[in-house]
């Protein structure tokens, strides 16, 4: 059984507030930028963290902006998967660094991603759970903006009225009112960072414009001409059970295409589990993970 490890919550600051992390490992080593997907926080990555190496690695695990402890973006704002991507060139800055290993799920992935195409060579490797550019959607343009806009104006009146609930409330949703379904440990990694206590019950940290999904404007087409300018070595783990295998075929072509134009690393890494199998099972992925820190990942596809 693992053991629990040391840590350090910081807040970096950036210019619309604060981003909150939770640190691991020593600070002169190699830096790992991890990001979570939508809705959740720095906490989907506590119990993995048990399992990489600490001596030769630097982990910051954030909070994205209207998650966790970690400010929002102005609440009149419109929202899109772009404003996080262009939010780590803050990170960042906040960090001091200027090249970094990522390690991201599902949004946080697809952040990374973008993130390489506008700034190359600072991402050395990306490691993803359950995340790639796709919209097998294809949601219509103007209907994601004016939902989008719809979330906004209703983000900007909760900052007055908030609801509240139990604990047992939010560990239920935490658990099943997702797109994977979450075991009890799994739920607890995230409830910390999820909530804030108000007497006795506790309000949600998340930032309601999130909701809008998918949280991109960018149909099948636009995601191609992203996927065709990585130049990242990206390994995707994709679980049996996640949000990518039932499109499998279509993100091997995307993976090819990627290969072709750049020929780069474009790995996959199979798993048994569900979307969040990194906070379920982290023993099922850590060894990959680790292989893939220390440069010793390889494999015949």
């Amino acid at each position: 059984m693992a053991e629990v490890e040391q840590f350090t919550d910081i807040k970096l600051s950036v210019p619309w507030g604060h981003v909150a992390a939770r640190t691991y490992g020593s600070p002169t080593g190699k830096p790992v930028l991890a990001v979570h997907g939508r809705l959740d926080n720095a906490g989907t990555f506590t119990r993995l963290m048990k399992y990489l190496p600490k001596e030769l690695f630097y982990y910051v695990c954030i909070d994205l902006p209207g998650h966790g402890w970690s400010s929002h973006f102005p609440s009149w704002t419109i929202l899109d998967i772009m404003d996080y991507a262009h939010a780590l060139y803050f990170v960042l800055e906040a960090l001091q660094w200027k090249t970094f290993i990522y390690l991201g799920h599902s949004l946080g992935a697809q952040i990374g991603i973008i993130f390489s195409v506008f700034h190359p060579n600072r991402i050395e490797k990306l490691i993803s759970f359950d995340g790639i550019l796709l919209n097998p959607t294809n949601n219509e343009f103007t209907t994601y903006f004016k939902n989008a806009s719809a979330f906004s104006v209703k983000a900007y009146h909760e900052e007055k009225s908030l609801s509240s609930f139990t604990k047992e409330e939010i560990l239920h949703a935490l658990k099943t009112l997702r797109i994977g379904v979450l075991n009890s440990e799994a739920a607890d990694a995230l409830f910390e960072r999820a909530v804030t206590e108000v007497n006795g019950k506790y309000i949600y940290n998340r930032d309601i414009r999130l909701k809008n999904h998918p949280f991109s404007f960018m149909q099948t087409k636009e995601c191609q001409k992203f996927n065709s300018i990585v130049s990242v070595p990206i390994y995707l783990c994709i679980p049996s059970h996640g949000i990518i295998f039932p499109h499998n075929k279509l993100i091997m072509l995307v993976l090819g295409a990627m290969r072709a134009n750049y020929k780069k690393i474009i790995e996959v890494i199979q798993v048994d589990g569900n979307h969040d199998v990194h906070n379920n099972n982290p023993e099922k992925v850590a060894p990959f993970v680790c292989k893939i820190l220390n440069n010793d990942y390889s494999s015949k596809l």
